[in-house]
Protein backbone atom coordinates (compact mmCIF):
# COMPACT_ATOMS: atom_id res chain seq x y z
CA UNK A 1 0.00 0.00 0.00
CA UNK A 2 1.41 3.31 -1.03
CA UNK A 3 2.40 6.10 1.15
CA UNK A 4 -0.10 8.29 -0.58
CA UNK A 5 -2.99 6.08 0.24
CA UNK A 6 -2.06 5.65 3.44
CA UNK A 7 -1.40 9.21 4.27
CA UNK A 8 -5.21 9.82 2.89
CA UNK A 9 -6.57 7.13 5.09
CA UNK A 10 -4.79 8.43 8.19
CA UNK A 11 -6.42 11.79 7.86
CA UNK A 12 -9.54 10.50 7.57
CA UNK A 13 -9.63 7.95 10.56
CA UNK A 14 -7.90 11.26 12.42
CA UNK A 15 -10.77 13.15 10.79
CA UNK A 16 -13.34 10.93 11.55
CA UNK A 17 -12.04 10.58 15.56
CA UNK A 18 -11.74 14.24 16.16
CA UNK A 19 -15.49 14.92 15.20
CA UNK A 20 -16.73 12.02 17.40
CA UNK A 21 -14.04 13.44 19.59
CA UNK A 22 -15.61 16.96 19.34
CA UNK A 23 -19.18 15.69 19.38
CA UNK A 24 -18.49 14.16 22.71
CA UNK A 25 -17.02 17.13 24.55
CA UNK A 26 -19.89 19.22 23.49
CA UNK A 27 -21.79 16.90 26.38
CA UNK A 28 -18.67 16.37 29.00
CA UNK A 29 -15.12 17.81 29.40
CA UNK A 30 -12.79 17.53 26.05
CA UNK A 31 -9.79 17.06 28.70
CA UNK A 32 -11.52 13.96 29.93
CA UNK A 33 -12.49 12.81 26.75
CA UNK A 34 -9.11 13.10 25.27
CA UNK A 35 -7.88 11.06 28.32
CA UNK A 36 -10.35 8.57 27.97
CA UNK A 37 -9.60 7.97 24.79
CA UNK A 38 -5.85 7.51 24.86
CA UNK A 39 -6.63 4.80 27.83
CA UNK A 40 -8.47 2.99 25.25
CA UNK A 41 -5.49 3.10 23.09
CA UNK A 42 -2.93 1.54 25.58
CA UNK A 43 -5.55 -1.26 25.58
CA UNK A 44 -5.73 -1.63 21.94
CA UNK A 45 -2.34 -1.36 21.57
CA UNK A 46 -1.41 -3.70 24.20
CA UNK A 47 -3.62 -6.17 22.84
CA UNK A 48 -1.99 -5.63 19.39
CA UNK A 49 1.76 -5.71 20.17
CA UNK A 50 0.70 -9.02 21.95
CA UNK A 51 -1.15 -10.47 18.89
CA UNK A 52 1.40 -8.88 16.16
CA UNK A 53 4.98 -9.56 18.18
CA UNK A 54 7.58 -7.28 16.60
CA UNK A 55 11.50 -7.52 18.42
CA UNK A 56 11.99 -4.13 19.68
CA UNK A 57 15.13 -2.03 21.26
CA UNK A 58 15.19 -0.40 24.74
CA UNK A 59 15.53 2.81 21.86
CA UNK A 60 12.53 2.39 19.82
CA UNK A 61 10.83 2.25 23.19
CA UNK A 62 12.38 5.61 24.10
CA UNK A 63 11.40 7.29 21.12
CA UNK A 64 8.12 5.90 21.34
CA UNK A 65 7.31 7.76 25.11
CA UNK A 66 9.00 10.66 23.20
CA UNK A 67 5.96 10.75 20.72
CA UNK A 68 3.84 10.52 24.00
CA UNK A 69 5.53 13.24 25.46
CA UNK A 70 5.53 15.45 22.27
CA UNK A 71 1.95 14.32 21.35
CA UNK A 72 0.47 14.58 24.96
CA UNK A 73 1.76 18.29 25.00
CA UNK A 74 0.66 19.09 21.79
CA UNK A 75 -2.96 17.76 22.81
CA UNK A 76 -2.79 20.44 25.87
CA UNK A 77 -1.64 23.07 24.00
CA UNK A 78 -4.51 22.77 21.31
CA UNK A 79 -7.02 23.11 23.85
CA UNK A 80 -5.67 25.62 25.69
CA UNK A 81 -5.27 27.64 22.37
CA UNK A 82 -9.19 26.46 21.56
CA UNK A 83 -10.08 28.01 24.93
CA UNK A 84 -8.65 31.42 24.45
CA UNK A 85 -8.66 31.73 20.75
CA UNK A 86 -10.52 31.53 17.71
CA UNK A 87 -10.97 27.59 15.95
CA UNK A 88 -10.67 29.13 12.38
CA UNK A 89 -7.14 30.38 13.01
CA UNK A 90 -5.98 28.17 15.64
CA UNK A 91 -6.62 24.71 13.62
CA UNK A 92 -4.84 26.09 10.27
CA UNK A 93 -1.88 27.34 12.60
CA UNK A 94 -1.98 23.72 14.39
CA UNK A 95 -2.17 21.34 11.13
CA UNK A 96 -0.16 23.05 8.86
CA UNK A 97 2.79 23.06 11.36
CA UNK A 98 2.72 19.80 11.66
CA UNK A 99 2.48 18.79 8.68
CA UNK A 100 5.12 21.48 7.22
CA UNK A 101 7.62 21.48 9.94
CA UNK A 102 8.08 17.15 9.32
CA UNK A 103 8.65 17.52 5.70
CA UNK A 104 10.89 20.62 6.16
CA UNK A 105 13.07 18.16 7.91
CA UNK A 106 12.67 15.40 5.96
CA UNK A 107 13.89 17.52 2.96
CA UNK A 108 16.84 19.12 4.58
CA UNK A 109 17.85 15.48 4.75
CA UNK A 110 18.15 15.04 1.10
CA UNK A 111 15.05 12.86 0.59
CA UNK A 112 14.83 13.08 -3.18
CA UNK A 113 10.55 13.93 -4.21
CA UNK A 114 9.63 14.69 -7.57
CA UNK A 115 8.28 18.11 -8.67
CA UNK A 116 4.59 16.56 -8.75
CA UNK A 117 5.21 15.32 -4.88
CA UNK A 118 6.45 19.06 -4.19
CA UNK A 119 3.52 20.57 -6.07
CA UNK A 120 0.92 18.34 -3.81
CA UNK A 121 2.77 18.80 -0.87
CA UNK A 122 2.30 22.38 -1.07
CA UNK A 123 -1.39 22.66 -2.37
CA UNK A 124 -2.31 20.05 0.47
CA UNK A 125 -0.67 22.72 3.21
CA UNK A 126 -2.84 25.66 1.34
CA UNK A 127 -5.94 23.16 1.51
CA UNK A 128 -5.15 22.91 5.20
CA UNK A 129 -5.39 26.49 5.70
CA UNK A 130 -8.22 27.12 3.71
CA UNK A 131 -10.64 24.63 4.69
CA UNK A 132 -10.24 25.46 8.34
CA UNK A 133 -11.08 29.33 7.70
CA UNK A 134 -14.63 31.05 8.60
CA UNK A 135 -15.45 33.68 6.16
CA UNK A 136 -16.96 35.84 9.19
CA UNK A 137 -15.50 38.66 10.52
CA UNK A 138 -15.97 37.59 14.38
CA UNK A 139 -14.12 34.54 13.98
CA UNK A 140 -10.57 36.02 12.92
CA UNK A 141 -10.79 38.74 16.26
CA UNK A 142 -10.41 37.74 19.46
CA UNK A 143 -7.15 35.85 18.72
CA UNK A 144 -4.54 36.90 21.66
CA UNK A 145 -1.35 36.60 21.21
CA UNK A 146 -0.91 33.99 23.82
CA UNK A 147 -3.55 31.71 21.81
CA UNK A 148 -1.37 32.11 18.74
CA UNK A 149 1.74 31.20 20.95
CA UNK A 150 -0.15 27.77 21.89
CA UNK A 151 -1.53 26.94 18.55
CA UNK A 152 1.89 27.34 17.34
CA UNK A 153 3.89 24.85 20.40
CA UNK A 154 0.61 22.84 19.85
CA UNK A 155 1.58 22.43 15.56
CA UNK A 156 5.45 21.83 17.01
CA UNK A 157 3.93 19.28 19.57
CA UNK A 158 2.39 17.07 16.93
CA UNK A 159 5.20 17.49 14.53
CA UNK A 160 7.61 16.37 17.17
CA UNK A 161 5.38 13.11 17.39
CA UNK A 162 6.16 12.44 13.37
CA UNK A 163 10.02 13.06 13.44
CA UNK A 164 10.53 10.47 17.12
CA UNK A 165 7.98 7.92 15.50
CA UNK A 166 10.61 8.44 11.71
CA UNK A 167 13.51 7.43 13.97
CA UNK A 168 11.86 3.94 15.29
CA UNK A 169 13.29 0.90 13.52
CA UNK A 170 10.82 -0.41 10.70
CA UNK A 171 11.39 -3.74 12.50
CA UNK A 172 10.08 -3.12 15.93
CA UNK A 173 5.98 -3.35 14.92
CA UNK A 174 3.55 -1.50 16.93
CA UNK A 175 5.86 -1.21 20.16
CA UNK A 176 6.29 2.61 19.64
CA UNK A 177 3.00 3.26 19.73
CA UNK A 178 2.23 1.37 22.99
CA UNK A 179 5.00 3.28 24.84
CA UNK A 180 3.96 6.64 23.19
CA UNK A 181 -0.08 5.74 24.09
CA UNK A 182 1.25 4.84 27.86
CA UNK A 183 3.14 7.99 27.89
CA UNK A 184 0.36 10.33 27.04
CA UNK A 185 -2.69 8.73 28.65
CA UNK A 186 -0.20 9.60 31.82
CA UNK A 187 0.35 12.90 30.81
CA UNK A 188 -3.18 13.61 29.79
CA UNK A 189 -4.75 11.84 33.09
CA UNK A 190 -2.70 14.04 35.36
CA UNK A 191 -3.71 16.61 33.36
CA UNK A 192 -7.15 16.15 33.35
CA UNK A 193 -7.61 15.29 36.84
CA UNK A 194 -5.74 18.66 38.07
CA UNK A 195 -8.00 20.59 35.75
CA UNK A 196 -11.18 19.00 36.54
CA UNK A 197 -11.02 16.74 39.73
CA UNK A 198 -12.25 13.53 37.84
CA UNK A 199 -11.36 11.53 34.80
CA UNK A 200 -14.28 9.21 33.88
CA UNK A 201 -16.60 10.85 31.53
CA UNK A 202 -20.39 10.75 31.76
CA UNK A 203 -22.37 8.22 30.15
CA UNK A 204 -24.00 10.30 27.71
CA UNK A 205 -20.27 10.86 26.06
CA UNK A 206 -18.85 7.40 26.24
CA UNK A 207 -19.66 6.44 22.68
CA UNK A 208 -18.31 8.86 20.81
CA UNK A 209 -15.64 9.15 23.19
CA UNK A 210 -14.37 5.18 23.00
CA UNK A 211 -15.42 5.90 18.97
CA UNK A 212 -12.81 8.35 18.73
CA UNK A 213 -10.34 6.21 20.74
CA UNK A 214 -10.92 3.31 18.83
CA UNK A 215 -10.50 5.48 15.19
CA UNK A 216 -7.83 7.42 16.69
CA UNK A 217 -5.49 3.48 17.26
CA UNK A 218 -6.31 2.75 13.72
CA UNK A 219 -4.55 6.25 12.56
CA UNK A 220 -1.68 6.12 14.39
CA UNK A 221 -1.26 2.34 13.22
CA UNK A 222 -2.12 3.99 9.33
CA UNK A 223 0.69 7.36 10.17
CA UNK A 224 3.04 4.91 11.28
CA UNK A 225 3.30 2.44 8.24
CA UNK A 226 3.18 5.60 6.27
CA UNK A 227 5.84 7.14 7.44
CA UNK A 228 8.09 4.01 7.66
CA UNK A 229 7.04 3.17 4.09
CA UNK A 230 7.87 7.56 3.40
CA UNK A 231 9.05 9.36 2.09
CA UNK A 232 8.07 11.45 5.74
CA UNK A 233 7.63 14.87 3.81
CA UNK A 234 4.79 13.19 2.03
CA UNK A 235 2.89 10.91 4.80
CA UNK A 236 2.96 14.10 7.33
CA UNK A 237 1.47 15.88 5.07
CA UNK A 238 -1.35 14.21 3.92
CA UNK A 239 -1.74 12.99 7.13
CA UNK A 240 -2.19 16.37 8.20
CA UNK A 241 -4.95 16.81 6.22
CA UNK A 242 -7.75 15.96 8.68
CA UNK A 243 -9.36 19.12 9.52
CA UNK A 244 -11.09 18.52 5.57
CA UNK A 245 -12.70 15.21 6.70
CA UNK A 246 -13.92 17.19 9.94
CA UNK A 247 -15.63 19.78 8.10
CA UNK A 248 -16.79 17.97 5.08
CA UNK A 249 -18.26 15.51 8.49
CA UNK A 250 -19.60 18.47 10.09
CA UNK A 251 -21.97 19.04 6.95
CA UNK A 252 -23.01 15.57 6.15
CA UNK A 253 -23.79 14.55 9.53
CA UNK A 254 -24.67 18.37 12.03
CA UNK A 255 -25.97 19.88 8.75
CA UNK A 256 -23.07 22.14 9.40
CA UNK A 257 -23.08 24.83 6.53
CA UNK A 258 -19.75 24.97 4.39
CA UNK A 259 -18.12 28.15 2.85
CA UNK A 260 -17.18 29.03 -0.18
CA UNK A 261 -13.55 29.44 0.51
CA UNK A 262 -14.27 25.45 2.60
CA UNK A 263 -15.59 23.88 -0.50
CA UNK A 264 -12.66 25.28 -2.25
CA UNK A 265 -10.22 23.99 -0.11
CA UNK A 266 -11.60 20.59 -0.58
CA UNK A 267 -11.44 21.20 -4.16
CA UNK A 268 -7.50 21.89 -4.12
CA UNK A 269 -7.10 18.64 -1.10
CA UNK A 270 -8.11 16.22 -4.08
CA UNK A 271 -5.97 18.04 -6.60
CA UNK A 272 -3.17 17.70 -4.09
CA UNK A 273 -3.71 13.91 -3.60
CA UNK A 274 -3.85 13.27 -7.24
CA UNK A 275 -0.46 15.56 -7.93
CA UNK A 276 0.98 13.83 -4.78
CA UNK A 277 0.40 10.32 -6.11
CA UNK A 278 2.45 11.41 -9.33
CA UNK A 279 5.51 11.37 -7.56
Amino acid sequence: MSVVLLGCVTAALFGCSDFLGGTASRRDSAYAVTANAHVLGVVLFGAAVLLFPAPHSSADLLWGAVAGVSGGLGVACLYAALASGRMSIVAPITASLSGALPAAVDLLRGTRVGPYSIAGIVLALVAIVIVSMNAHPDDRAGMPLRAVALSLLAGVGFAGGFLAFAATAPTSGLWPLLAARVTSALMLGVFTLIRTGRIAVVPAARLETYGAGALETLANITMLAAIRIGPLAVASVLGSMYPVITIFLARIVLGERMRWLQRAGVAVALVAVVLTALR
